[in-house]
């Protein structure tokens, strides 16, 4: 059957569509309330947008799945996107290397762990986060405010046994010393557990309770170790208070297309407490909208997480119903989608942007950087350097008609221009045209100034001229035996020329 029988041939009924290339791999999969008037639309005539012409263009065969429902084409959408990893869908870049933290509840005496892996053996995990050294922070603050168990060892010790480092520094609760028993100390991993999904009230009230059944039992030190622990929750949490979303569990998203990817932001806001900020990246963003990006997002974040009862998008999205109905009926409570509604909504959101432009504006650095460390291996390889130049200085000779010559000196570090280094010289021994003795001049002064005031010499010299300028270039070098290379480039072809330690 050709495409276009198979078009005429489509049901009016909810499902999934597969379109596929010439060579039978799968490029698209989409979802829709009817199958014929969605997947019939792609071929109308009029104007489309760029991802549809595209799309359009390499269309050879489809295949269509029929479901009882909306929210059954939006489960079995995800599925299918994640399994044939289509060319132009949006997807979610794969987090397994982004890092976690775990309360190990599935150990007699639970602790917080940093990890990059999930295991489902009944630990509870919080992320994931793309800052592994925030992560990294938030164990280490945990721990030393809860004062949990930070070794593997099991206990009880074995006699002679000795306890461990953190217990003589007092950075742990002394569980193997009997310092306290496991029902108190799961008490403390209750805390912890309501730290981490943003209980925080109802962690501090736990936690004072068994401050003073300690205080009462006479255990002071054991209600003073508390009490520092509740100081330090109340210290950590202060900061983190808003007002805008009281009382309530919200999470408010936004996403940016820039440059081929979705960067998406999510912040999290439990009981009043900011949680957070969360980070996403989709690939193929170019070939989607922000409304469908979240979307696609809200279905696969909250995959068997804790969803809160409002969730806060930038606009309204084209499932919103049908994606209501399914988070309600996996939380097991009333779960709603909306645009901002208050002026405080809007300024979290307008929040959420300026962490968004941010983060674009580090990842362009971070590409610039990585094409910058390319290009100075590149050099590296081409003038047979053991490493990459960091700092290079480039000279040129310039003239008004033959008279008042000037040498600019331009440096870079790493790739990147250090303008705060960038030096002019006025020639001071050539009253006429003398390229080559311009060049032996400047770089005996440059190089001798460096030598004098101890400064660091650059790992490389670029020269602008011929043979000639680089010989009178190395003399220069050569007569204050200082190691630098050089090498030149001549206009004609602009070939390039090298100058070796020990030519």
């Amino acid at each position: 059957m050709d495409l276009q029988a198979k078009l005429s041939a489509l049901p009016d009924q909810p499902g999934v569509y597969i379109m596929k290339d010439a060579s039978g791999l799968v490029i698209y999969v989409g979802k829709a309330a009817s199958l014929k008037k969605r997947v019939s639309s792609y071929f109308q005539k009029g104007e489309r947008d760029v991802k549809t012409r595209v799309l359009v263009k390499n269309i050879d065969d489809l295949e269509y799945i029929v479901t009882d429902s909306g929210i059954e084409a939006l489960l079995l959408e995800s599925a299918l996107i994640k399994k044939h990893r289509p060319k132009y869908n949006i997807r979610l870049k794969d987090d397994k290397r982004y890092p976690y933290i775990a309360l190990t509840l599935s150990e007699e005496y639970p602790r917080v762990i940093f990890t990059r892996k999930i295991s489902h053996n009944g630990n509870r995990y919080f992320g994931p986060y793309t800052d592994a050294r925030a992560a990294r922070a938030m164990v280490g603050l945990l721990n030393t405010t809860f004062k949990l168990k930070t070794c593997s060892r099991e206990l009880p010790l074995k006699p002679g046994e000795r306890p461990c480092l953190n217990f003589q520094m007092k950075r742990c609760s002394g569980l193997c010393v009997g310092r306290i028993n496991r029902d108190d100390y799961m008490k403390i991993v209750e805390g912890v557990l309501g730290f981490l999904e943003g209980n925080v009230g109802p962690t501090v009230e736990r936690l004072t309770a068994l401050m003073q059944d300690y205080a009462r039992s006479m255990q002071y030190e054991k209600a003073a170790e508390l009490r520092d622990i509740i100081g330090h929750i109340r210290a950590v949490t202060v900061e983190q208070k808003v007002s805008a979303p009281v009382g309530t569990d919200q999470d408010f998203v936004d996403v940016t297309e820039h440059r081929g990817e979705g960067v998406l932001v999510l912040m999290e806001f439990r009981a009043g407490a900011l949680l957070g900020r969360k980070v996403f990246i989709f690939e193929n963003a170019e070939y989607s909208t922000p409304a469908a990006m979240v979307q696609a997002f809200l279905l696969e974040h909250y995959r068997g997480a804790e969803v809160p009862t409002r969730i806060v998008v930038p606009s309204l999205i084209e499932d919103r119903a049908a994606l209501e109905s399914h988070l309600s009926a996996q939380s097991g409570r009333r779960v709603g989608i909306s645009t901002p509604k208050t002026q405080d909504d809007r300024g979290i959101l307008s929040l959420i942007r300026k962490n968004i432009d941010v983060l674009i504006a580090d990842r362009d650095a971070a590409r610039e950087s990585g094409d910058r460390a390319r290009g100075l291996d590149e050099l590296r390889a081409v003038l047979g350097l053991e490493e990459a130049p960091s700092v290079i200085e480039c000279f040129d000779i310039s003239n008004t008609q033959g008279t008042n010559a000037v040498a600019s000196m331009v440096r870079f570090r790493d790739g990147a221009p250090e303008k705060s280094a960038y030096r002019r010289f006025r020639i001071r021994g050539y009253d006429a045209p003398d390229d080559p003795g311009m060049i032996h001049e400047v770089v005996a002064r440059r190089l001798q100034h460096l030598v004098n005031e101890g400064l660091e010499l650059p790992d490389l010299l670029v020269i602008d001229g011929g043979p000639t300028q680089l010989a009178r270039a190395r003399e220069a070098r050569d007569a204050l035996g200082v190691e630098v290379r050089i090498i030149s480039l001549a206009k004609r072809l602009q070939s390039t020329r090298r100058a070796r330690r020990n030519p």
